[in-house]
C-alpha cells in the first residue's frame, strides 16, 4: 500500500501540495541562473523573439517565475510592463495572478513565463490573464512538456524548485484556450537534449538540439504557444415596426424562360 501511494504521488500533484507563486518564485528564480536554467532561458528567448516582435498594440504585459531575461525587450509597443508574485527582479507590481488587478479587455499582449507550471490554480490563472486581454489581442504563454526528458526528470526527483509544479500538456493548455475563445497556433518547441547541470555534456548532447529541430520532434523540454482571442460581436439590428411603408411582395421568376413567357402574355 505504501508503494502504491508512492507511485501515486509522483504522478498525480494536487492544487494544495503546490505552494503559492509568491512563496515559490525567489527559489525558482534562483535555479534559473544555474547552468540548466540558464541553457533553457536562452533557447526559450531565441525562439519566443521573433513571435513576440511581430505582435502589436499599445499594452505589453509580462509574466514571469524568472527575472533573469526580458521577452519583451524586442517588442515594437511602446508601453510594456512587468508583474510578478514577489520581489524579484523590477517589476512593476506585486500581484496575484488569480486576481489580476486590470481592468478587462485592456492588454493588447500578454506573456506568461512558466506560470501555469508552478501556480496552484492554473486554469485561474489562464482565465484572468484572457479576461485582460482585448478581443483580438495575443497571449504568448511558455510552459514545461512532461512528455520530454526535461518532463521526466521533474516527475521522478523533487529536490530541485523547477521539480515541483504542474504537469501539463500542450494539448490540454490548448484546450483550456479554446474555452475562453483562445485559439491557439502552431506550436513551438525547445530545448531537446539532457537535463544535466553540467555545461561540458550539455555542449556534448547540441546534436540531440539539432535534431529535434529539424524534425520538429513532439518531445522538446519546452512548449510556446501563442494564440489570437477571438470573440464573436453580436450587432443589434433596430426594425421599425411603426413604419406606414409596408414592404411590397412581388413574384420572383424561377427561370429566364418563365420570365420571358410572362413578358409575352403582358403584351
Amino acid at each position: 500500500m505504501e508503494r502504491n501511494s508512492e507511485s501515486r504521488s509522483l504522478f498525480k500533484r494536487s492544487g494544495g501540495q503546490i505552494p503559492a507563486l509568491a512563496q515559490s518564485c525567489p527559489d525558482l528564480s534562483r535555479w534559473f541562473e544555474t547552468g540548466l536554467g540558464q541553457e533553457i532561458l536562452t533557447q526559450q528567448l531565441a525562439l519566443a523573439q521573433p513571435l513576440v516582435e511581430r505582435l502589436f498594440g499599445y499594452h505589453l504585459m509580462q509574466a514571469s517565475v524568472a527575472c533573469q531575461v526580458d521577452f519583451a525587450a524586442c517588442s515594437r509597443i511602446n508601453h510594456r510592463f512587468r508583474l510578478s508574485p514577489c520581489m524579484v527582479g523590477d517589476a512593476a507590481a506585486l500581484v496575484e495572478f488569480e486576481q489580476l488587478p486590470l481592468p478587462s479587455e485592456s492588454i493588447d499582449v500578454v506573456l506568461l513565463h512558466h506560470l501555469l507550471d508552478f501556480a496552484p490554480h492554473p486554469h485561474q490563472v489562464l482565465r484572468e490573464a484572457a479576461r485582460v486581454l482585448i478581443p483580438g489581442g495575443h497571449m504568448v504563454l511558455i510552459g514545461f512538456n512532461p512528455f520530454s526528458l526535461l518532463g521526466l526528470n521533474r516527475v521522478f526527483r523533487s529536490s530541485s524548485p523547477y521539480q515541483r509544479g504542474n504537469q501539463l500538456r500542450a494539448a490540454r493548455v490548448a484546450d483550456w484556450m479554446n474555452l475562453l475563445d483562445l485559439q491557439a497556433g502552431p506550436i513551438e518547441r525547445g530545448f531537446f537534449r539532457l537535463p544535466v547541470q553540467h555545461r561540458d555534456l550539455l555542449a556534448k548532447t547540441s546534436w540531440m538540439e539539432r535534431m529535434g529541430t529539424r524534425f520538429h520532434l513532439p518531445w522538446g523540454g519546452f512548449y510556446i504557444i501563442v494564440a489570437r482571442k477571438e470573440v464573436a460581436r453580436m450587432r443589434t439590428i433596430k426594425i421599425n415596426w411603426r413604419g406606414e411603408r409596408k414592404p411590397a411582395l412581388s413574384a420572383v421568376p424561377s427561370s429566364p424562360r418563365v420570365a420571358a413567357r410572362d413578358r409575352h402574355l403582358k403584351r
